[in-house]
């Protein structure tokens, strides 16, 4: 367990750190109570293996999960805490999920959000081993963001909805990214994070021309750099390309690019680089040739590719393998 009041520390936590013996009553009395202000309870009776990691700031907070079948509960005992506020459910991979409180009872695919209100007495069920994405979020930031804000035990947004797919991949990408030091971005992500919500459930039109310039612009370019990454091999990416698979024109995407300081061009071809550079370095690959990895990370000629690793390196990709391989064996 690592917490840290540094909003820009995730506190991160896993049962695997723990002995056998005082697994269960730790993970309940502290990791679950005090940190989640949530009990639970395990579906089957396979070993507890919970894995958490918490990204918090003032406004909200972003949860990762992964663990096997579980129930996590507000109890009638943790509700006296008046706390008002509202958890998002952003999705769960690998599993459904069924809510029930107050008489009320739905059973989600893992792919469908759900607002839950923190001031009644519910369980989350995880019916699978899972990873699941959850954020808490102040009621008062709510409410100014989403349009008729209740105290309904549960709300569920459109099920796959563009803002919902925006939420996901933002969400993903503030996890892989990791924490920053940027005082800007640090402000920006948990508005952006609230902003989505409100998108999903049904926003104000201050939120809704808020999120149009900031949260849903940021959300689509992380869309698009992670498609980018997965395809890099793929020799025809664009921005008309990638336009065309996520709804939007090849200029929208160019700008997207541009508000960052850095082309869509000038992007594909540093990721491409560094992706043939880890290649170049790894013994796993010292059989292919130069040919084979420049095809890999998506360059249609060998020779374009070496001229432009001469001008990134300062080195030919042969050069950089035999220095490479040198060093090793001193």
């Amino acid at each position: 367990m690592h917490p840290n009041a540094n909003e820009a520390t995730p506190f991160r936590f896993s049962t695997s750190d723990l002995s056998p013996q005082e697994r269960m009553a730790f993970t309940r009395d502290v990791a679950a109570r005090i940190y989640m202000r949530l009990d639970f309870e395990p579906i089957d009776d396979s070993p507890l293996s919970i894995r958490v990691e918490r990204h918090a700031w003032p406004s909200v907070s972003l949860i990762y999960c992964e663990t096997n079948p579980l129930s996590f509960l507000r109890t009638p005992e943790l509700i006296r805490d008046a706390d008002g506020d509202f958890r998002f459910i952003v999705g769960v991979e690998g599993a459904r999920y069924q809510f029930a409180s107050s008489g009320v009872e739905e059973t989600m695919d893992g792919s469908e959000g759900a607002l839950l209100f923190n001031g009644v007495a519910g369980r989350v069920s995880l019916l699978g081993a899972c990873v699941c994405t959850a954020m808490r979020i102040k009621r008062d930031r709510l409410a100014a963001a989403v349009q008729g804000l209740d105290d309904r035990a549960i709300r569920r947004p459109e099920r796959a909805s563009e803002p919902m797919s925006l939420l996901r991949g933002y969400a993903a990408l503030v996890r892989r990214l990791g924490p920053t030091a940027d005082p800007a971005l640090v402000h920006q992500i948990p508005n952006h994070l609230i902003d989505l919500v409100a998108l999903a459930l049904g926003p104000t039109e201050e939120t809704r021309m808020r999120a149009k310039s900031g949260a849903a612009r940021m959300a689509r370019l992380a869309a698009i750099r992670a498609d980018v990454l997965a395809n890099l091999s793929e020799t025809t990416l664009s921005a008309k390309t990638m336009g065309r698979r996520h709804g939007v024109t090849d200029r929208y995407v160019h700008l997207l690019f541009e508000e960052t300081g850095q082309t869509f061009g000038r992007f594909l071809e540093e990721e491409r680089l560094k992706r043939a550079l880890a290649l170049l370095r790894d013994p796993m690959h010292a059989s292919k040739r130069i040919g084979e990895i420049a095809t890999a990370v998506g360059f249609a000629e060998h020779s374009s590719f070496d001229r432009a690793f001469r001008r990134r390196f300062g080195d030919t990709p042969t050069g950089v393998r035999g220095r490479h391989a040198s060093d090793g064996k001193e």
